[in-house]
């Protein structure tokens, strides 16, 4: 009775932590919830719910982490501090979702690089309506959040009753982790769009997926049933894409035939190097400074397909929802020929590209070695294109894998480069390695897809299909051999011309061929189509981000491109990289230089791009 009497007035010095954390997270949830749309189905909400608890209870957790391990400490001065570090904390945290909520109804996604960068420039604050007074009314407000929660964690400590809830009580909550991921990669795996984009206004929660193996176990919706379940108005109506729908009328439009080579670099496209690409872009359309919108290959084919900035790929992946473009064509009865010498699955484009194509994803069998695979592809294309019925016109994709690391080179091929390295793993290189072998061995990759480009280009001809078909050859990023001497190899590794400018011809039947000077970009391919090819009078701004590449084109213009981990702003020659402590800027030689480009209209320019996506009316900026 005593020990119970003397527990119940001296509790642990850490007991008040796991009333005080569930509380806040409760109250924490209340922003998040105002921009949470509800999905119909019952199980989803649940999983919205779950997922919301989980995340919330997770951060908090963190928050009070530093104060129960200094509140276990038996050194007093440090004890002490215990709760200033979870008061301290906790009001971050509570900051930094105040502000996340904020953007998310703005933006429709979360604090990150981009944003933060935006706000310490104070761009942002404009954009989301904040002057100065309404600043420093912000401040007055987080000043008493902070002293509230100062003496909201004082009297839960000084609490001299049994009623706080015991920190064991914690790992009830525990299981909400796992439960979260466990449903989300069945979700994703039954292609519950619905689900999953209720997720969204979660602020930075990150779910697994396991959708390839569990297809092989026959759980998984995929091919023609998957993107059916992504064209239901149910899983798109939170989506605004596009603003109007597209008005075309093309009667006969002409067929497609695109071409990307994975890894080519911009200053690839000559005749000693690409003899039968750089003829072709001799005879079309060619760009002399066209920018990728990202330096790997997911980021690069959404921006050329969506015609949107890479940063929104999650939400396209997230919604189901493919390119406005594809669905344009096959609306229009568009047959589609899709290859990739690498699978097409490895760079996420049957979750977002391909998405609500019914079409088979093809690649070579798991038993045809390496350097023969783009070899088979192009066979295998090169016989539908020969077959494909004159009365129906065609979409054809071909992804070149040849040029991508280990630049695989077959022993019957052109080795017309040396010395050439006997491999090309990057992880033996360094700031010491002699880029001369490498760069060698990846030339030659090269020259074996410009030579499969040649006969992909034949086959067209023989089909007799040249004259009505639109042919279009390019990259989806570039390739760094430590060029700019800064131990730079391979790709997504910086913002540099050598790994975002790409090569971009395209060959258009009854137009001259012309070279244009101004700043492109991948973004520009899907509204150039929709103009031109299948005749929509919408303007490309209800569905894109990019501009018509035959229309007049601005000199020079801001353009968002994307990593797996960083976005940086690309203007002209300059680089502006998004880093947690504000923008920097890079020069052609990416030497980091004072910022004088991030300018206010750069900088409206990238909100705009930001909020493309919003069904909300935006500011003007």
């Amino acid at each position: 009775m005593t020990r119970t009497r003397s527990a119940t007035l001296h509790p642990h010095p850490t007991a008040w932590l796991t009333a005080y954390l569930l509380i806040n997270a409760a109250g924490s949830s209340l922003p998040v919830l105002l921009n949470v749309t509800w999905p119909a189905a019952i199980d989803a909400q649940l999983f919205v719910a779950v997922a919301l608890a989980s995340q919330l209870i997770l951060a908090l957790a963190v928050c009070c982490l530093p104060g129960w391990l200094l509140g276990n400490i038996k050194i007093k001065p440090l004890r002490a501090l215990a709760l200033p570090s979870v008061v301290t904390l906790t009001t971050l945290w509570w900051i930094a979702l105040l502000i996340d909520a904020r953007v998310f109804h703005q933006f429709g996604f979360h604090l990150n690089g981009l944003v933060i960068g935006l706000l310490l420039s104070g761009r942002l604050m404009e954009q989301l309506g904040l002057t100065t007074v309404s600043c420093l009314v912000a401040g007055g407000v987080l000043a008493g959040m902070a002293t509230l929660q100062l003496l909201f964690a004082r009297w839960l400590k000084h609490r001299r009753i049994a009623a706080l809830p015991r920190a064991r009580w914690l790992w009830v909550l525990l299981p909400l982790l796992p439960i979260t991921q466990g449903l989300a990669i069945w979700y994703d795996a039954r292609s519950r769009a619905d689900a999953m984009t209720g997720l969204r206004p979660i602020p930075w929660l990150h779910t697994a997926t396991a959708r390839r193996h569990l297809a092989k176990l026959g759980w998984a919706q995929e091919g023609g049933r998957q993107r059916q379940l992504a064209g239901q108005p149910s899983t798109t109506a939170a989506l605004q894409y596009p603003h109007q729908p597209l008005q075309c009328r093309a009667e006969r439009p002409m067929n497609v035939l695109m071409i990307v080579v994975d890894s080519l670099r911009h200053d690839m496209l000559t005749p000693a190097q690409m003899p039968n690409a750089s003829q072709f872009a001799a005879q079309g359309w060619q760009a002399e400074q066209h920018y990728s919108t990202g330096n790997n290959t997911m980021h690069g084919l959404f921006g050329l397909f969506y015609g949107l900035p890479a940063l929104h790929t999650n939400t396209m992946i997230h919604h189901r929802r493919g390119p406005e473009l594809l669905r344009q064509l096959d609306q229009r009865g568009y047959q589609f020929h899709l290859y990739g010498g690498a699978s097409l699955q490895g760079a996420r484009m049957d979750r977002a590209v391909f998405a609500q194509v019914a079409a088979p994803l093809h690649t070579a069998p798991n038993d045809v070695a390496q350097d023969l695979r783009d070899r088979y592809v192009v066979n295998q294309l090169a016989a539908a294109l020969r077959g494909q019925p004159a009365e129906t016109p065609f979409f054809g994709f071909m992804l070149l894998d040849s040029a991508h690391a280990p630049y695989a080179v077959p022993a019957d091929a052109e080795h017309r480069f040396l010395p050439q390295a006997r491999s090309g793993d990057h992880l033996k290189t360094h700031r010491g390695t002699d880029p001369a072998p490498l760069f060698n061995r990846y030339r030659n990759a090269v020259l074996k897809a410009d030579a499969l480009i040649g006969q992909l280009l034949q086959a067209l001809d023989d089909s007799g299909r040249r004259d009505d078909t639109v042919v279009i050859i390019t990259s989806d990023h570039g390739e760094s051999f430590n060029d700019l001497g800064q131990n730079d190899w391979g790709h997504n590794g910086n913002f540099s011309d050598v790994q975002t400018r790409v090569p971009m011809a395209i060959r258009w039947p009854g137009r001259a061929p012309a070279k244009e000077p101004a700043i492109t970009s991948h973004i520009d391919i899907a509204p150039t189509l929709l103009r031109h090819l299948l005749a929509c009078s919408n303007p490309p701004s209800d569905h894109s981000a990019g501009l018509d590449l035959f229309g007049p084109l601005p000199p020079m213009r801001p353009l968002l491109v994307e990593s797996w981990t960083q976005r940086a702003v690309r203007v002209g020659p300059r680089a502006l990289i998004v880093r947690p402590y504000g923008i920097e800027v890079r020069d052609a030689d990416y030497r980091q230089i004072p910022d004088t480009t991030s300018t206010a209209a750069i900088t409206a320019a990238i909100i705009d791009q930001m909020q493309l996506l919003q069904p909300i009316s935006r500011p003007s900026p």
